[in-house]
């Protein structure tokens, strides 16, 4: 007798498939697709990290989530290989973000389009999720300190500040990420640059200037009532972080200003 060997078709990474098991939505799942919804973009190891122990349970559900519509795929081009995939929001996950967040769906801010992201903004918005993701895992090594808010970059945490030097009508402050902490002692708080070292040292040393404008005619205090800030700035290189804290040093940036290298942000860097 000929025995026939069934070989099961493989599901494209890049289309959805019509025979999706069915799945209960799990709380879980709804943190999954809030936290892409608040974060823009989130690569899948970012997601395991965050939200699972075993990196099988995260395929599985995310599987689900992009083939059920609540997650939409994105992959960086790649000379050869293949790259994992990048998470952004989808329809049915802008339906939920508005039922579970309580927002009128028409303010969703959200379109299908949005998720065509060119290169450079695809991986600056990952570098502003990878520090947060760090962020979070240093914290539950640390559970004396809680993180009392979180919020990436919007017109919300940006300002103008006059322009010292009289070049330039006014200097803005517009940091890739801003939160606070608590600790025992007290709170701090902290902007974030992310630096992917396409900036000029120029421009880099205008930013630091704005925040020094900021703290000195005090409108962060009007903004959002603390007495002081930090700043937080990674990068990728040596090379690139000494060039980065000379332009601070010589822009008259102090102890405000903290700088790390992405692999020192081991669990314990605060």
């Amino acid at each position: 007798m000929e025995v026939q060997t069934l070989k099961k078709k493989r599901i494209s990474r890049y289309k959805r498939t019509d025979n999706t098991p069915r799945m209960y939505l799990t709380a879980r799942d709804k943190e999954i697709i809030i936290a892409v919804y608040r974060h823009r973009l989130l690569r899948r190891d970012q997601i395991d990290r965050l939200f699972f122990t075993q990196i099988s349970a995260c395929n599985r559900r995310l599987f689900l989530l992009y083939h059920h519509g609540y997650l939409d795929r994105i992959f960086k081009p790649v000379s050869f290989g293949s790259s994992q995939a990048v998470y952004a929001l989808d329809k049915n996950g802008a339906d939920l973000i508005a039922q579970e967040l309580g927002i009128e769906r028409s303010k969703i801010n959200w379109k299908r389009k949005n998720n065509n992201v060119e290169l450079l903004f695809l991986e600056h918005t990952l570098a502003i999720s990878e520090f947060y993701v760090n962020l979070v895992l240093s914290l539950r090594k640390q559970p004396d300190i809680k993180l009392l808010f979180w919020q990436r970059e919007s017109k919300e945490i940006n300002d103008r500040v006059p322009d010292p030097s009289g070049k330039r009508k006014y200097l803005t402050v517009s940091p890739d990420a801003f939160f606070g902490i608590k600790r025992p002692e007290g709170k701090s708080y902290f902007f974030i640059e992310v630096d992917m070292g396409t900036m000029s040292v120029q421009r880099y040393k205008r930013k630091i200037i704005a925040y020094r404008q900021y703290w000195k005619n005090e409108k962060y205090r009007e903004a959002y009532g603390f007495r002081s800030f930090r700043v937080i700035t990674v990068t990728n290189s040596n090379k690139r972080l000494k060039n980065l804290q000379e332009e601070c040093y010589n822009a008259g940036g102090r102890n405000m200003f903290m700088f790390f290298l992405w692999k020192d942000l081991d669990p314990g860097f605060l």
